[in-house]
């Protein structure tokens, strides 16, 4: 029972990818707060299935999520620090802040934005974008675009599970 519903998500998670320019697994009418992380534990839904049948198909939809991350997106930008052409740099942190006081650090590789967020314009950074962008253009690589660019461990785990994932496939 379990099966199939890892199953049926995921199904509905593919169906998802005609909606939109990427043809990731993720409508993006409105991406929420957090984008990413929401992209990514859909990729891990998808891994699952993929694991449960062997069903190309999902392997597919995993790639895709992870290809987007990494700069297959509207912005063609990274949303990972430390990866690809034009990696993000000034991610919402209190540490990893080099560009507020440069004797902060910059971020490591291997931390993920948030993402766009056209649901909730909350700093003066996303404010001032507010209106003017569609959902998957509504991101913004500055530190004090905490709506826009912030890191979290929670949002990094699903991030660390499907390179890790794609990695031994």
């Amino acid at each position: 029972r379990l099966q199939g519903a890892v199953i049926a998500a995921a199904d509905r998670f593919l169906k998802d990818e005609g909606g939109n320019g990427y043809a990731i697994p993720y409508l993006a009418k409105d991406d929420p707060w957090g984008s990413n992380s929401s992209l990514l534990n859909r990729a891990m839904i998808l891994a699952t299935a993929h694991d449960l049948t062997g069903d190309a198909k999902y392997r597919a939809g995993v790639i895709a999520a992870l290809d987007y991350v990494l700069g297959r997106n509207p912005l063609d930008v990274s949303y990972v620090s430390g990866y690809g052409a034009r990696p993000m740099r000034n991610p919402h942190h209190r540490f990893w802040a080099r560009s507020l006081d440069a004797k902060l650090p910059a971020p490591p590789p291997g931390v993920l934005s948030g993402g766009p967020n056209s649901t909730s314009m909350s700093d003066d950074v996303a404010k001032a974008m507010q209106g003017k962008c569609a959902p998957q253009m509504c991101w913004a690589d500055d530190v004090h675009a905490f709506a826009l660019n912030e890191v979290a461990v929670n949002w990094n785990a699903p991030l660390f599970w499907v390179a890790a994932w794609a990695d031994s496939e």
